[in-house]
């Protein structure tokens, strides 16, 4: 354990850590870093990766040490995700303020200090910014959205019809929307703001130096999750409707009403999960749903599944099924090789880390990996927010481009509520 109340050459007694300044630190000094906070958590944890920065490897969970997953939606199986190792861990309270500080490295490491002693410095020197209200420096970025919208359409129309020549029975058609931010934009702060006002979703930040880019989000599925008692979860999540009247007013859950759309959406991704499992001859697995859930300002019906790893003496079930289930049908379709193919010759764009999956490995004994939605790219200066759409046979073009701009919504409500 480090003490991050410590005295340097570079602080005063008494200055307390907060993690705005070791943020700032880590991106200075080109550390990779990744904040999160799981659902229903207080509890934020922020990992620097001082030593090998970005590794790769392949998504073996149990082999892997404490670290955090970053894994772009395409991933073949030759291919290895973004690894950060947790050479150092803090965990942080609602306030920002740091409680405690673990290194497997040491205080003195000389990268552990650096890091830690930059911190101070910016804290000392007030460029820190933690208590300052969030000014959003974000901004509608001038772009022809119209354009946009009539392309999106058009590529709904060709999987509709796609779909009713049998190619494939779903597709998951996704979009972006581009805005600036400057350097009032503290990506921190607007964790933060995410954190309270998602308490159901999973939040992180995570900068990747070599990328150049930061990852900003608040993801409301679950992929793959094992925690310290061996309980393995994956969840499938599909259709959507808004969750608040036109004034603002949050809809009962009891009065929400889903149509054979939304409905048959969710099952195909459930029954995606189930065939997964046979393949794998695992029968002993409890299915609860499909139930109602908010998601931010959306509803969504989502199943959950749980296994006993333990009774069913199942090591390593998480890494099996995170092959198995990457890309679900909740992001890519049914069959995925044709709704692959479907993607790659009519979405237009390379999703990069959009529909991958991220999150924490073997941190106190637990992984907990999501699906990267809701989710927002920040670099030079221009925020990419990302939104898709689950296709089927029924689906109505103009009714998938409203659905994208609610998810776009998730993220903007909060963080630039003026560029909606």
């Amino acid at each position: 354990m480090i003490d991050s109340n410590r005295t340097n050459s570079n602080t005063t007694t008494g200055v307390c850590l907060r993690a705005e300044a070791l943020w700032e630190a880590a991106l200075n000094l080109g550390f990779p870093a990744a904040m999160w906070r799981l659902p229903h958590q207080e509890q934020v944890r922020l990992l620097v990766a001082v030593t090998e920065g970005v590794s790769r490897r392949q998504p073996d969970l149990e082999a892997l040490p404490a670290g955090f997953i970053v894994s772009p939606f395409m991933v073949p199986d030759s291919q290895e995700v973004l690894f950060l190792e947790g050479d150092i861990l803090f965990t942080v309270l609602p306030d920002e303020q740091v409680k405690e500080v673990e290194s497997k490295l040491g205080e003195e490491h000389p990268s552990i200090k650096q890091l830690l002693d930059t911190a101070h410095e910016i804290q000392f020197k007030g460029t820190d910014t933690a208590h300052s209200p969030l000014s959003t420096g974000l901004y509608t970025r001038a772009s022809a959205r119209t354009n946009q919208q009539e392309r999106f359409k058009r590529a709904v129309a060709l999987a509709v019809e796609a779909i009713r020549q049998e190619q494939f029975d779903k597709v998951v058609l996704s979009r972006t929307r581009e805005l600036t931010y400057n350097e009032d934009f503290r990506p921190v702060k607007a964790f933060t703001k995410l954190a309270a006002a998602y308490p159901s979703a999973f939040i992180s930040l995570v900068y990747l130096p070599e990328q150049r880019e930061t990852w900003l989000g608040a993801s409301p599925e679950t992929l793959v999750s094992t925690d310290a008692q061996g309980i393995f979860r994956t969840a499938s999540l599909a259709g959507t409707q808004v969750a608040r009247t036109a004034s603002g007013e949050l809809l009962p859950k009891g009065e929400v009403r889903w149509g054979q759309k939304e409905i048959e959406e969710q099952a195909l991704v459930s029954r995606y999960i189930v065939e997964c499992f046979k393949k794998i001859r695992l029968r002993e697995y409890l299915e609860k749903g499909p139930k109602t859930v908010q998601a931010g300002n959306l509803y969504h019906l989502r199943t959950d599944f749980e296994v006993d790893t333990q009774a069913v003496n199942f090591q390593g079930l998480d890494s099996v099924m995170l092959r198995l289930l990457h890309p679900t049908s909740a992001v890519c379709g049914m069959p995925k090789e044709p709704a692959l193919q479907f993607l790659t010759e009519v979405e237009g764009y390379d999703r990069t880390y959009y529909s991958g999956y991220l999150g924490p490995v073997n941190v106190e004994q637990e992984s907990h990996l999501f699906v990267n939605l809701r989710t927002m790219r920040l670099a030079d200066g221009v925020a990419t927010v990302y939104a898709g759409a689950g296709i089927t046979e029924d689906s109505d073009p103009q009714r998938e481009w409203e659905e994208t701009e609610l998810k776009c919504q998730t993220l903007l409500r909060v963080l630039a509520p003026e560029a909606q």
